[in-house]
């Protein structure tokens, strides 16, 4: 066996995903889903509407956090 192999532990030596710097802003996505998904199928009545509002709440959680995310940078803009 490869002795290289053998020295990666997961939880101690995380895979490096945040190399380029935005890279990790793209793991928003699934998590953003699954909880749109998640929550949707808890408080929905009917299965047939779970994929139409589902997404809904997909779209405006990601409109929100890049609304947020704009206005923290504009105001550190601003502080600087």
């Amino acid at each position: 066996m490869n002795p290289v192999s053998l020295t990666y532990t997961p939880f101690i030596d995380p895979l490096p995903i945040w190399s380029p710097g935005w890279m990790w802003l793209l793991l928003l996505i699934p998590l953003c889903a699954a909880v749109a998904i998640v929550y949707k199928t808890i408080k929905v009545g009917a299965v047939r509407r779970i994929p139409r509002e589902a997404l809904i709440l997909f779209i405006t959680i990601i409109v929100g956090m890049a609304m947020a995310a704009a206005a923290l940078a504009g105001i550190v803009r601003l502080m600087q």
